[in-house]
């Protein structure tokens, strides 16, 4: 197991200055979402030649079922170029949220099919498309299921692995232990029974917070990620982090390998 972070949550203005960060607190990986992505693929692999740090992981596009085509079919470029990248930096691959929202952007179209019917099929159709381009970069490309509150096409890791049985095995799935948090009944047992598609993970305690700020107990979930065989990234993804900030972090880090090896 190795811990990494988003982009997003690291102080620094350029990327060299935000993997120096990252070793002198104990980071080992960096899920990559914000301005980095603007570097080439040679300029990222001369930057992090010269550090430890390691990219986990690579930020998608949440465009795959806006209402325009011509948007849709931008995203999906973009995707095929992160994910090609992702490849070419050793990452897990790339991470898509295919919508954000409580009800579908495509008109309900019933009784023949609603709007929630047209974006699932849109969205299957459209990993199947970009499912290749995975396959060439020898990565994956994963769903983020995410809470009722923030959209409503993918809320369970089971409905994830579901999307990733349709679209075939170069799409998977991810864990969040935040969301998980809310929509799942049993966070080991989703684990356990969507392990086959499960590639990635995110960790934030039950309010959002660093992981020992909030409610949620991590051991009976790391217990079950032991048990399937998970050796990879438990990345942080908090809204907000309580206490002086570098030392959080470093405790943070240290609180997830001692959650990790007494699971």
């Amino acid at each position: 197991m190795n811990v990494a972070i988003r982009e997003g949550m690291i102080p620094g203005e350029s990327l060299e200055d935000r993997l120096t960060w990252l070793e002198s607190v104990g980071i080992e990986g960096v899920e990559l979402h914000r301005g980095s992505l603007d570097h080439t693929a040679a300029e990222l692999q001369a930057i992090f030649g010269q550090s430890a740090v390691r990219v986990c992981a690579i930020e998608g596009t949440t465009t795959l079922l806006h209402a325009d085509s011509d948007t849709r079919e931008a995203g999906k470029t973009e995707i095929r170029r992160r994910l090609a990248l992702a490849g070419e930096l050793g990452a897990v691959g790339v991470l898509v949220v295919p919508q954000f929202g409580r009800t579908p952007a495509l008109p309900d179209l019933s009784p023949w099919k609603s709007g929630a019917d047209l974006e699932h099929a849109l969205l299957v159709e459209q990993l199947r498309e970009l499912a290749p381009a995975a396959h060439a970069a020898g990565v994956k490309l994963f769903l983020e299921p995410l809470n009722r509150y923030e959209a409503y096409i993918v809320n369970l890791v089971g409905q994830g692995a579901e999307i990733a049985r349709e679209a075939g095995p170069d799409v998977a799935t991810m864990a969040d232990f935040f969301h998980m948090n809310i929509e799942e009944r049993d966070i080991p047992e989703s684990i356990r029974s969507n392990a086959e598609h499960l590639v990635y993970v995110h960790v934030a305690d039950s309010n959002r917070q660093q992981p020992g700020f909030g409610h949620l107990d991590f051991r009976p979930g790391f217990r079950t990620l032991k048990e399937i065989g998970y050796d990879g990234w438990l990345t942080i993804e908090c809204s907000s982090i309580r206490g002086s900030y570098d030392d959080a972090i470093r405790e943070t880090v240290t609180h997830l390998r001692t959650l990790w090896d007494a699971a």
